[in-house]
């Protein structure tokens, strides 16, 4: 998740929604176990994917709390993959670099995950683990990684590649099995391609926003023809290439219409203000990217096979599968955001299992993400009145909880709309239809702090 509001407080809770909290306390606090991975993986039973979600970035919890349980569903239950929001384009980089291929662990972080993550203490130590790990021949089952976010790192501009990165990289395989054809459509873009760069928090003359409507078709359209050319050119360029190699060419392409998709929620000619809050078309371009992520998470399916399990990590946010009412929307837009989550589940079924990350309080990086020598920010304790609150009063800093065996009266209560805090966002969801668990910790610390390196 990325460029965060943060949502007025709600107001205090009723007399019957008083009576269904308590009832959820005393059922929470006679279910919650510890956080004991071989307890989580019966809970995950014959899963094929499993999505662990964080309540903030930059936290080091969360992050540690995913590599322990990746770790765990490798080699226990034959897990073959994972995905972590990050631009899939990038991922590739991580991908060949885990399976054995080259360049230094310094270089494919920062080339291959976006969003700044690549700083994070955690994210080393998963791809390290990987490439060692697939490095060992009594593997025979290698284990993949994805990125599965739109590529580019939309509207964080201090990101290593930016919204060019899937144009660029689709452009860069047309070059290879049809010059022709990748000299064309490049002349074609190049007056947009320099332009390919938005940052939310400041008015940037020479980017997306300065482009007419004109051009903006004029760059819909190039994109619309490059992903029309591979799709009539399939087999010939396989035969120039490799199916693989076409697989990650093909998807580049898909990735440029995503981030194009996203760039043209931007109004033209859109200029940021002190007083402009939350962009207007920021939740329309949530929504785009959420649907791009599904999309995404859908091909790494695909990719992985019939045999393939994946483990699938992202802010609480995107892996929610039940819609969320969110601040940035206007005070008269009754509608909800739709998270990547309720696409999954809607495709997966009861092949997905979703866990949510709520929090209680404690310190993250400056921004979430953002840096790694920044400074901390200390989120504030979640209020009384929202879900995360409500786990707080359960007497276990940190457990586990199976919300599908909830009592009937429990259940229903799960199902109403609840305000929740995910760190320094405030949200309205249904918790009982977006997560089937929930992973609590009352604190979280830093991600990049000196004891967890």
């Amino acid at each position: 998740m990325c460029m965060l509001a943060t949502m007025h407080a709600q107001a205090p809770a009723s007399s019957n929604e008083s009576a269904g909290r308590e009832a959820f306390i005393h059922w929470a606090t006679q279910s919650a176990v510890p956080e004991d991975l071989e307890t989580l993986g019966s809970m995950i039973g014959d899963a094929t994917v499993v999505a662990v979600t964080e309540a903030t970035h930059g936290a080091a919890e969360p992050l540690e709390f995913r590599n322990r349980l990746f770790q765990y569903l490798v080699e226990k239950k034959g897990f073959t993959a994972i995905a972590i929001e990050s631009g899939l384009v990038e991922g590739r980089v991580v991908h060949d670099f885990v399976r054995g291929g080259p360049g230094t662990l310094d270089d494919v972080l920062a080339n291959g995950i976006s969003w700044t993550f690549d700083r994070l203490p955690a994210n080393r130590d998963l791809i390290a683990w990987l490439r060692a790990y697939n490095a060992d021949p009594s593997h025979h089952r290698k284990v993949d990684f994805y990125g599965f976010d739109v590529p580019g790192s939309p509207g964080n501009p201090e990101a290593k590649r930016h919204l060019d990165t899937a144009l660029s990289a689709a452009f860069d395989y047309l070059a290879r099995v049809d010059a022709v054809a990748e000299t064309s459509l490049r002349t074609r873009a190049s007056s947009q391609l320099k332009h390919l760069h938005f940052d939310t928090r400041s008015a940037e003359a020479s980017g997306y926003a300065s482009l007419s409507l004109t051009q903006r078709d004029a760059l819909t359209a190039t994109v619309a023809d490059l992903i029309a050319l591979l799709e009539r050119k399939e087999a010939d360029y396989i035969a120039a290439s490799s199916a693989n190699n076409f697989q990650w060419g093909y998807r580049a392409a898909i990735g440029a219409r995503q981030a194009d998709a996203w760039l043209r929620q931007i109004p033209v000619g859109w200029k940021r203000s002190d007083s402009n809050g939350t962009p207007t078309f920021f939740a329309p371009a949530l929504d785009s990217r959420d649907r791009a992520q599904a999309d995404n998470l859908e091909w790494v399916i695909e990719q992985q096979g019939s045999s393939g399990k994946i483990l699938v990590f992202a802010h609480a946010y995107h892996l929610s599968t039940a819609p969320i009412k969110a601040s940035w929307n206007s005070a008269t837009d009754d509608s909800s955001q739709q998270p990547a989550g309720t696409y999954l589940k809607r495709r997966l079924g009861n092949r997905l299992f979703s866990i949510g990350n709520l929090v209680g309080a404690g310190e993250i990086e400056v921004e979430g993400f953002r840096s790694c020598a920044g400074g901390k920010k200390t989120l504030t304790r979640s209020p009384a009145h929202s879900f995360d609150g409500v786990l707080g009063e359960i007497d276990q800093s940190r457990f586990i909880l199976d919300l599908r065996p909830a009592p009937p009266p429990v259940a229903t209560w799960l199902k109403q709309p609840q305000p929740v805090a995910l760190g320094s966002l405030a949200i309205e969801l249904a918790i009982g239809r977006a997560y089937d668990a929930l992973l609590y910790l009352g604190t979280v610390s830093p991600a990049c702090s000196s004891s967890h390196r």
